[in-house]
């Protein structure tokens, strides 16, 4: 199609690492709704794709932030 584009899991963590703290958190948060199925528009669906990067800003969050051993 013309000007789709192609979403790969390494360019979206590549994207990630690029943002801030605050950033990070406020694109996590959006995942966040995206991916709960009772916002859907059929109300029971969910893009995989917004369950990826939901998973993803949470690694990177966790990689940044580490829990004290």
């Amino acid at each position: 199609m013309i000007g789709e584009a192609t979403w790969t899991v390494e360019d979206f963590r590549k994207r990630l690492q690029t943002l801030s703290d605050e950033q990070l958190i406020r694109f996590g948060k959006a995942a966040r709704y995206m991916a709960d199925p009772r916002n859907s528009a059929n109300g029971c669906s969910v893009e995989p794709v917004f369950k990826i990067q939901l998973k993803e800003c949470r690694e990177e969050w966790r990689r940044r932030h580490p829990k004290p051993e």
